[in-house]
C-alpha cells in the first residue's frame, strides 16, 4: 500500500495531496453540472462541500504531527493553498471535458431555467439575460471551468487559513 510521507518538502507534498483532492473537487464539479438532471447529486454536492475542508484539515494535522508539533502556521496554510490549487487544476480539466463533450448546452439550459422559473427578475435583467441566450453570449466551457478554478482556489485559501489555525492549536501529544 502506498503511504504518503508528510515530512517531505511542502511543495512535493502539496502536489501529491492535490491528486486525491482534485478527484474530490472533480466529483463536486461534475455533480454541479448534472444536479438538475439527477436531483440526488445535490446531496453529493453538499457532502463534498462539507468533506473538502475536513480533508484539508486532516492533511494539515498529519503534517503537524509528522513534524512533532513544530509546523508553522504559514507552512500549514501553504499546504492547503497548494493542495487546493493542484486539485482545482484537475477539477478544471474534468469540468471542461464534461461541459464540452457530455453536456455542451449546460449553461444555456441553466439560463433558460432561470428565465422561465423566476418571474421576480426585474425586466431589465431579464432582457439582458434573454439577449445573452439569443446571441449565444454566455461563458464558454473553459471560462466556466476557470471561474470554478478561481472560486475553489479562493475558498481553499480562506478555508486553509482557518483549518491551519485549528490544526496547529490542538495540542500535540507524543506517544
Amino acid at each position: 500500500m502506498y503511504r504518503i510521507d508528510f515530512k517531505k518538502n511542502i511543495y512535493s507534498l502539496s502536489a501529491e495531496l492535490g491528486i486525491p483532492f482534485g478527484i474530490l473537487l472533480s466529483l463536486l464539479a461534475v455533480s454541479l453540472i448534472f444536479y438538475d438532471k439527477v436531483p440526488a447529486l445535490s446531496l453529493l454536492t453538499t457532502f463534498i462541500m462539507l468533506v473538502a475542508p475536513v480533508a484539508l484539515y486532516l492533511f494539515q494535522r498529519k503534517r503537524f504531527v509528522a513534524l512533532d508539533g513544530f509546523a508553522l502556521y504559514s507552512e500549514l496554510w501553504i499546504l492547503a493553498i497548494f493542495t487546493t490549487l493542484g486539485g482545482a487544476l484537475i477539477m478544471v480539466l474534468a469540468s471542461y471535458l464534461t461541459i464540452t463533450f457530455v453536456r455542451p448546452d449546460f449553461l444555456y439550459e441553466q439560463m433558460r431555467y432561470l428565465l422561465d422559473n423566476y418571474p421576480e427578475l426585474d425586466q431589465e435583467t431579464a432582457k439582458t439575460f434573454q439577449k445573452m441566450v439569443s446571441h449565444r453570449a454566455l461563458p464558454t466551457a473553459l471560462e466556466y471551468s476557470m471561474m470554478l478554478f478561481w472560486l475553489f482556489a479562493s475558498l481553499g485559501s480562506l478555508g486553509g487559513a482557518i483549518t491551519a489555525f485549528i490544526a496547529q492549536k490542538i495540542p500535540y501529544k507524543r506517544h
